[in-house]
């Protein structure tokens, strides 16, 4: 079934789901300081909430869309707080529901053409963010990195992430990999991969006919890591904007009308639900 429904501000055609448990589960979670840390759920937790634990996906990717229509629809200046918060509870439920990896959309390549005010904020705000999590990355065990164009970054922020690079790898044993794209576009991505291979080619290290979906990978900048099982995307666009595009190839799509501000735990096993429902092929 298809319903009209608002969102931010506007409207979006959802399909609405055949799962009905959520309407007595309403989870309670500070999301500035959420209270999950390197919790561990067993397997009677999961099927409390109807979950498989062995099939939880491995990687989860988000596009936490909408904090900019959710504050200019209660009248609120431009503040990129609450989106953070928003990033910082979709770690800990990762952690909290025993997903490795997880890649979360901050700031597109595109996005810098919101002008020097816009990206200052961001900016400013998001090396705010790191530091103030730098303590809770280490001790939840969270491997920090930055896919993107790091070009573009003041140099401040551009320090900061280094720091919390080199921070949270000391650890030999995480129980996240956390990968924040900054400045990000799945589609310069290729390109720099396919410029790295031909002049690989181009020096003799490689032939044409050793170029294969591997190599590729390995070019990337993900390079080393399983791509996406899952992608949650909120604020109600039903589009993937430039985002991890080699990767997605066989990733299953989720989206919702909640905007980031308002994502919660409901939301994401939610989207877990909808994940574990599905038949995955492969072609097959």
């Amino acid at each position: 079934m298809v319903t009209l429904v608002n969102y931010c501000g506007g409207t979006v055609y959802q399909h609405k789901s055949s799962i009905k448990m959520y309407s007595n589960y309403t989870p309670k979670i500070n999301r500035s300081k959420p209270n999950i840390g390197n919790q561990k759920l067993d397997e009677d937790y999961y099927a409390r909430v109807g979950l498989k634990k062995e099939m939880i996906p491995n990687h989860v990717a988000i596009i936490l869309d909408g904090s900019r229509r959710w504050l200019k629809a209660q009248g609120k200046p431009l503040n990129y707080q609450p989106f953070f918060e928003a990033n910082t509870l979709f770690a800990d439920l990762c952690l909290k529901w025993g997903v490795g990896t997880a890649t979360s959309f901050v700031y597109s390549l595109k996005n810098l053409n919101r002008g020097k005010e816009a990206n200052d904020l961001i900016f400013g705000q998001l090396e705010t963010y790191l530091e103030d999590n730098l303590e809770d990355f280490i001790r939840k065990n969270i491997s920090v990195s930055m896919i993107g164009e790091r070009w573009a970054l003041p140099k401040s922020l551009h320090d900061k992430i280094k720091q919390v690079e080199e921070e949270t790898h000391k650890k030999d044993t995480k129980q996240l990999e956390l990968m924040l794209a900054i400045c990000y576009a799945g589609t310069t991505d290729i390109v720099e991969a396919t410029r790295g291979i031909c002049e690989k080619v181009k020096n003799g290290v490689i032939e044409p006919n050793d170029v294969d979906k591997a190599l590729v990978d390995q070019e990337l900048c993900t390079r080393g890591l399983p791509h996406p099982d899952l992608l949650i995307r909120t604020g109600g666009r039903l589009r993937i904007s430039d985002y991890l595009m080699w990767q997605l190839a066989q990733t299953e799509l989720y989206f919702t009308h909640i905007c980031a501000p308002e994502f919660q735990e409901a939301e994401f096993i939610q989207a877990l639900h909808s994940f574990q429902e599905r038949e995955r092929t492969f072609g097959k």
